[in-house]
């Protein structure tokens, strides 16, 4: 946790795989407070270190052409260049914990420790006579029997890959930000999407190349997955069916048109793909059928407002598919609602980051 950012302002950049977006916030009385955001396309740019040179300023002209106070920022590495995963040790290790989570990682991360950035957080430690959460046991019973530690202790690691972060952090640099942090984009989706909210979530992010499902239970990532599929998939699909370029079917994907209605004949791999790949990691984690321990799936992502989608996953998956409204948390001119609907599921990721140092609205 990070203290107030000057003037009280809080700044999150998400950089995604087709867009640059930028969300800032301030404290009114308490509440997060949405002062300013900005959107810009980066479709055009190729990867590379020409890419991250122009990307730099891409993002200081959005930051200054826009107006934005905060030169502070929170920033994401994408969830395909990194991995969160859930750890259980016995209490007995307690002591070796940081050591025995360093040659436990050597079996999730598909790479060589020195090409990655590690860090790791306890979640619960139950013993014989508690449990504890999130917290450091300082005084008190120490949990044993006969002197000896029972139980477990569940630790989530978190990895990125070592080029991303320092990626971001010269990217920051170089377009004259400070750099007050930087996360895996999958916990500023929870954080804006779910919250404080208590219960079982699927967030089914859906961008332009990569679809990222997670699964969160009662706060916790249980499942961070991603696939090579997303809403470029579906246009092109849009495209070959209706004999048009890509680009006006990009328009015709996003107008009001039901591609899932009775009448329309359509048929998109992509979405039966991830759709499939949904229920896979459900059931998986739940070891039999999980569809009635998971309250809902949370659309996200600029694929997430196509017409008839929740509807589509809510009968492909057997659970209540919604679009996601990550300004439900945030104050704002109720004047924006109309541009709210429009494009608040492509925000998620910002807003999270820009919540991300405790200012979540109670």
């Amino acid at each position: 946790m990070f203290g107030l950012f000057k003037k009280n302002l809080y700044l999150g950049v998400d950089i995604g795989t087709s867009a640059i977006k930028v969300v800032e916030l301030k404290l009114d009385s308490g509440v997060p407070t949405l002062t300013n955001y900005a959107w810009m396309g980066t479709e055009s740019l190729k990867d590379g270190d020409v890419y991250n040179t122009v990307l730099a300023k891409c993002l200081a002209r959005v930051v200054k052409s826009s107006g934005f106070k905060s030169r502070k920022v929170n920033i994401s590495v994408p969830s395909f260049g990194g991995l969160i995963t859930l750890l259980e040790f016995p209490s007995s290790i307690r002591n070796d914990l940081a050591q025995a989570i360093k040659f436990e990682a050597y079996k999730y991360v598909p790479t060589t420790m020195e090409e990655v950035v590690l860090s790791w957080d306890i979640l619960s430690e139950q013993n014989s006579n508690r449990v504890t959460v999130n917290s450091s046991e300082k005084n008190g019973s120490n949990g044993t029997e006969n002197g000896a530690p029972s139980g477990k202790i569940q630790v989530m690691l978190v990895a990125a890959s070592k080029d991303k972060v320092f990626g971001c952090e010269t990217m920051v640099k170089n377009a004259g930000l400070t750099l007050q942090g930087i996360e895996i984009e999958s916990f500023s989706m929870v954080r804006s999407l779910i919250g404080n909210d208590q219960g079982n979530f699927v967030i089914l992010d859906i961008g332009s190349r990569i679809c990222n499902i997670i699964l969160v239970e009662k706060g916790i990532i249980r499942i961070n997955r991603n696939i090579d599929a997303g809403g470029k998939d579906i246009t092109r699909t849009i495209a070959q069916n209706m004999g048009i370029s890509e680009e006006r079917a990009e328009g015709v994907k996003m107008s009001n048109r039901d591609f899932f209605s009775k009448e329309s004949s359509m048929v998109f791999p992509t979405l039966e793909s991830i759709a499939g790949e949904v229920s896979r990691a459900i059931n998986a984690y739940y070891k039999t059928d999980g569809k009635s321990k998971v309250d809902a799936i949370i659309l996200s992502g600029g694929t997430a407002n196509l017409n008839g989608l929740d509807k589509y996953f809510s009968e492909k998956v057997g659970i209540k598919a919604i679009i996601g409204n990550p300004f439900s948390r945030l104050n704002y001119d109720k004047k924006l609602e109309p541009v709210v609907r429009k494009i608040g599921t492509q925000f998620s990721v910002a807003i999270g980051l820009a919540l991300k140092d405790g200012i979540e609205k109670k």
